[in-house]
């Protein structure tokens, strides 16, 4: 006899449920599958964004080839935020707190505010590129045991590094802004900003190309192109040149440091190491440099050997003939005199 009130046991499958499970299962895969779709698949009317950041100047354009620029350390950095540009090698920053002043280790970049030095030769676009990079920008600041945490103005002697690993040190000699420079010990990176500096001038990019400075420390304005030459004259018209009161004190400090005209003839290097002395005509006539005078200050020294005519745009180099003078360890700043005792022009050495 049959009974009524039998149940379905509570494990039995139920058809209609398990159609529904499979409904529902499908509708998800299908919203998976148009999900996919659409992330995937190009939308002509919308707007592609991606992380903003401040624009800073490009890479080396050309890139110099063989040359490999120095990689981002993975610590023992200090951030800092640049706050004002002085010039092409030195910055103002914001360091825990406190505003600081940073030379830039390696590097030395033609003047632009010196207080006894003319503004030269792509010293206003290297103080605009340094300016374009920097700017505002939160840096990471690297120091250098060899090269001591300070200079002597107490400016702290730091590579600057960019966020996206450029280092701005290399930057400025790879982008022809500035020249390799090694102040006594070698520093971390000096083979590979030598090397830099090597591809810059062979490419004559910036103030290696000929239309510009060719590589030579030239008052602004001046350029690399020679001046018309002119006639030889015997002697030159010093006195219309320098204003100047005789000040030749035996290669003592010269108390008119900053106001030397540095013209007719500059002092556009002096390699201590090599006890050699560069000096260009920026006038329009050839100047006799017998009877001149070159002194290393630091030791009250003269630097024999200058001589001979400079003829209107042209450089020459001129090696001590005597022992060592120019003081390796310790700034050593360079006074040219004209026969007369007036100072002609004066190096700074930094």
């Amino acid at each position: 006899m049959a009974t009524f009130n039998q149940r379905r046991p509570i494990d039995a499958p139920i058809p209609h449920l398990r159609r529904a499970w499979r409904t529902i299962a499908g509708l998800v895969a299908v919203c998976c599958f148009l999900a996919l779709m659409l992330a995937t698949a190009p939308d002509a009317g919308a707007k592609t964004t991606t992380p903003t950041a401040r624009p800073t100047a490009a890479r080396p354009s050309p890139t110099p080839s063989g040359v490999q620029a120095p990689s981002l350390p993975a610590s023992g950095l200090e951030r800092a935020t640049v706050t004002n540009i002085v010039d092409g090698d030195t910055i103002d920053a914001t360091l825990n707190g406190r505003t600081v002043r940073i030379r830039l280790l390696g590097i030395d970049t033609p003047e632009s505010v010196h207080p006894s030095r003319p503004v030269e030769c792509f010293g206003r676009e290297a103080s605009r590129f340094l300016k374009e990079l920097l700017d505002g920008q939160t840096v990471l600041l690297e120091s250098d045991a060899s090269q001591g945490d300070r200079d002597r103005y107490n400016r702290l002697l730091r590579f600057v590094w960019l966020p996206d690993g450029r280092l701005v040190n290399y930057e400025i000699i790879a982008q022809g802004y500035g020249f390799e420079y090694t102040f006594n010990l070698p520093y971390r990176y000096q083979d590979q900003f030598k090397a830099a500096q090597r591809a810059a001038r062979e490419a004559q990019v910036g103030l290696w190309s000929s239309n510009a400075c060719n590589g030579e420390r030239t008052p602004a304005g001046a350029g690399a192109t020679p001046a018309p030459t002119a006639a030889p004259t015997a002697a030159p018209t010093a006195a219309a040149s320098n204003p100047l009161p005789r000040s030749f004190n035996n290669c003592k400090p010269d108390p008119n440091a900053a106001r030397a005209p540095n013209a007719p003839v500059a002092i556009v290097d002096v390699n201590k190491r090599a006890e050699t002395v560069t000096l260009k005509n920026v006038s329009a006539t050839t100047v006799n440099l017998d009877g001149w005078i070159m002194c290393s200050i630091k030791g009250s020294q003269i630097h024999q050997g200058i001589g001979g005519a400079l003829e209107p745009g042209k450089t020459r180099t001129f090696t001590h003939t005597g022992g060592n003078i120019w003081n390796n360890r310790e700034t050593d700043p360079g006074a040219l005199y004209d026969p007369q005792g007036r100072l002609v022009s004066y190096w700074a050495d930094r």
